[in-house]
């Protein structure tokens, strides 16, 4: 069958039902989604979640200890629903792409037009399309009458795209004008076009594909290194201490038992991930009281982290809507009238080009009333680039390209005139229109009057400029990356305050020097999805940080696989991008977005001093118990299970969560990241000099109740007691920048009231005695509390005192 009888006729019923089964439904993919026990086996997979699974397990079955088992399988079981739940919110990206899908379509089959749905189309249906219509699947255009298709979700321009029969089907997506792509919105016109691809093949298709998987932020990807260093630590010093307790002798079994569980609760932090949680929650409440929505927690620490920030152009730099931003009038010309005349659209909806010029217009007092009642019309054409219109009068008025309209005007200084602005206006990356008009009621008239030309650019947000010079101030590079031509780009980026060289259009990053082009560019233009992807994998690679902010289709996968994601959530946003987004900024302002970075960077060093503050505490207590196994044999281990989940989860958590919340001095943009993360050698060698200290000191106050004859009970309770009061003043030591005690350490107050809190609970349960109980522990003398006071006092005058020889030496 010929191509003209193949486009008249369509496929047969039975061709169609074949290829149907042959390609399947015409339907985005559905991944198989995993059973709510396998997801809760992976979130066991952790090594921390091992460890302690295996420590509650031992003190259940082995040890008989229910009360401290329950509690171990009890954190184990919280951590699995958050992160179960967190995993399900993170799938929904895929099904909301599938919601863009047009429900119903016109095809021809055997010579009939009939409406089918969607899903049944397949490649080589013939289909046909007029304004308003939603295109079912990617398609080669046949027939195209005034046929224009906003395709902004694809693309990222703001301009509708018009279409032609036998047109370009190759190169970058904005410059295919002779296909039509699945999911698009026609705007203008109607035309006819033969089905190319279906579902998964799609272009829609190949960015669901992309949307699968999941991207871990940093501090995710850091957590978790810290929790197989923690897991892998704890398993030597279990061996070490299994093996030398063998070796020695004289140890029973059940109390080595006991002590390799002590080791395990002493060696995770079971209140890291509460708390990081906690603080994490609370910064995401004060955000979206600023406009920005958090969708997953750990994208607020990612935020303050960002080095580098991929900005789409059009719904983020820009408005999405086209406006007028200069004219060239002819003198006497009544320029707003003519616009006015020549447009199709009404009450705001229509080709956006019409839509700005109509706006336009009545920022100058004119409507579309004062245009005249319509006589004739050709409508828009991508191949004579020209509208005509015939009003009452009549008048003849044409719109459309300069070179197309001026030619038809009658020769004269004017036009010249108007010829040489042409260039000056198109070199600062503006749209510009022809207007013309003629008493005439001839549509093919020549010898026109030129009436001016209209400069139109994508409208600029007025946050944009200062958002762009507050990162850079705060050390973040600013990369604009859009479906829009060089020229338009390079002006927008000027306009913002974006260093515009080098631009680097999609077309020119084909060699092999492909990466290093994209993580140099400053601008990149007529880019598709997948090279917006590359650009993120390419930053990611280099070692930056990566913020990508979007609000269409095309920016889903992006900003699925950026470290963090941000959607515009303003009217030209898309639920895909939110979807797929970490972060939803509610007012599609930029400058929204320097706020998040403010609150992530407080949140970054709260979550540093968190982390600090926990892991030391944890690692002075694994000294202790391996130390007190051979120091102490009548102890066998300094401190019980259930008084190590006591300090861990309910005394650690109060001051943790209070240091995610604190709020320090001066601006947080200007603090910087650290750009060797949250766990660099430094910080873990400045993490194990602390513990160590605070380790001595409990070991000192220890050995002298053993002195002194204590029994055993208050010996525990005195190692209890010393090292919760060192720990607390230990979050001072954590939340410094320089030294425990400088300049305004007074206005933390969630920290003051979490220490003196914390300090007051742990008196209360060690000098009532029926609270004590539960706790194993016992009153202490006098001394005790004195050497407690002692060893908390003496924690950060250590602390500093080390700080301040290091820093003699050159170090930190």
């Amino acid at each position: 069958m010929d191509v003209i009888t193949h486009a008249r006729q369509g496929l047969g019923d039975d061709e169609a039902a074949r290829l149907l089964t042959e390609h399947g439904p015409n339907r985005l993919p559905e991944p198989k989604q995993p059973s709510i026990p396998l997801r809760a086996v992976r979130q066991l997979a952790d090594p921390l979640s091992i460890l302690l699974l295996v420590a509650g397990l031992v003190t259940l079955v082995v040890l008989g200890e229910a009360p401290e088992g329950a509690a171990i399988m009890a954190i184990l079981a919280v951590n699995v629903v958050i992160g179960v739940t967190q995993e399900v919110k993170a799938e929904r990206a895929v099904r909301a792409l599938r919601t863009l899908s047009a429900p119903m379509a016109k095809v021809r089959r055997d010579g009939v037009v009939r409406r089918i749905p969607a899903a049944e189309v397949v490649p080589g249906d013939v289909i046909e399309v007029a304004a308003g219509d939603r295109v079912p699947a990617d398609a080669r255009v046949l027939e195209a009458a005034s046929l224009a298709v906003n395709e902004s979700m694809l693309t990222g321009e703001s301009n509708s795209a018009a279409k032609r029969a036998r047109g370009t089907t190759r190169g970058p997506l904005g410059d295919r004008d002779g296909q039509l792509f699945s999911g698009s919105m026609v705007v203008r016109g109607s035309g006819v076009a033969v089905v190319e691809s279906t579902g998964a093949v799609t272009e829609m298709g190949h960015i669901a594909s992309a949307l699968q998987g999941k991207v871990k932020g940093p501090l995710e990807v850091e957590l978790a290194t810290v929790s197989k260093r923690i897991g892998l630590l704890a398993l030597v010093a279990g061996v070490v201490m299994v093996a030398l307790g063998l070796a020695r002798g004289g140890i029973e079994p059940l109390d080595l038992a006991l002590a390799g569980v002590a080791l395990a609760i002493a060696a995770v932090p079971e209140s890291m991930a509460a708390a990081v949680t906690t603080a994490l929650a609370l910064g995401s409440q004060r955000m979206a009281r600023r406009g920005v929505i958090v969708r997953r927690l750990p994208a607020i620490q990612a935020l303050g982290a960002t080095t580098v920030i991929a900005s789409d152009k059009t719904g983020t730099l820009t408005t999405g809507r086209l406006t007028v931003a200069d004219h060239v009038a002819a003198p006497g010309a009544d320029v707003w009238r003519a616009a006015v005349r020549c447009n199709d659209a009404h009450d705001g909806v229509g080709d956006a080009v019409d839509v700005a010029l109509l706006a336009a217009a009545a920022r100058h007092g004119t409507t579309p009333l004062d245009g005249g009642a319509r006589l004739a019309t050709r409508p828009f054409d991508a191949d004579v680039r020209s509208m005509a219109v015939v009003t009452e009068g009549p008048v003849l008025t044409v719109k459309g390209a300069p070179e197309v309209v001026l030619a038809r005007c009658a020769p004269g200084p004017e036009v010249d005139r108007l010829e040489r602005a042409v260039s000056e206006l198109a070199g600062r990356g503006l749209r510009v229109l022809a207007l013309a008009e003629h008493d005439t009621d001839d549509l093919d008239a020549t010898g026109l009057r030129p009436v001016a030309l209209l400069a139109l650019s994508d409208e600029i947000r007025e946050s944009a400029r200062q958002a762009v010079a507050d990162c850079r101030r705060g050390g973040i590079r600013v990369i604009m990356v859009t479906g829009d031509h060089a020229d338009t780009a390079r002006a927008v980026a000027e306009q913002v305050g974006i260093e515009p060289d080098p631009v680097v259009t999609g077309a020119a990053l084909d060699g092999e020097d492909r990466e290093e082009r994209l993580r140099e560019a400053n601008v990149l233009a007529r880019v598709d999805p997948a090279t917006k992807l590359d650009l993120v994998r390419a930053l990611r690679a280099g070692g930056e940080v990566v913020a990508m902010t979007g609000d269409g289709v095309n920016d889903a996968p992006a900003l699925r696989h950026a470290d963090v994601g941000i959607a515009m959530a303003g009217d030209e946003g898309t639920d895909v991008a939110r979807e797929a987004a970490a972060v939803v900024v509610t007012n599609g302002e930029l400058g929204t977005i320097v706020t998040g970075v403010r609150q992530g960077r407080r949140l970054h060093h709260n979550v540093e001093s968190m982390i600090g503050y926990l892991l030391a505490g944890n690692l002075a207590e694994i000294f202790l118990v391996l130390v007190g196994l051979f120091a102490w044999p009548d102890l066998v281990i300094p401190l019980l299970p259930v008084q190590l989940l006591w300090i861990n989860l309910v005394l650690d958590g109060i001051p943790a969560i209070a240091l995610g919340v604190d709020r320090s001095a001066g601006d947080p943009l200007t603090a910087r990241p650290r750009r060797d993360g949250l766990l660099s050698g430094a910080v873990l060698a400045r993490i194990g000099i602390r513990s160590l200290i605070v380790g001595l000191l409990v070991f000192a106050t220890v050995e002298v109740a053993r002195r002194l004859g204590w029994d055993e009970a208050q010996v525990r309770t005195q190692a209890v007691l010393a090292l919760v009061f060192a720990r607390l003043t230990l979050a001072y030591v954590a939340r410094a920048r320089r030294w425990t005690f400088e300049r305004g350490w007074w206005h933390g107050r969630a920290v003051l009231l979490a220490v003196v809190g914390a300090a007051a609970l742990q008196a209360l349960v060690t000098l009532v005695p029926a609270l004590g109980t539960f706790l194993a522990l016992a009153p202490v003398p006098p001394l005790g509390w004195a050497m407690a006071a002692g060893a908390a006092l003496l924690t950060p005058v250590l602390c500093d005192a080390v700080r301040a020889l290091l820093r003699l030496r050159g170090g930190r």
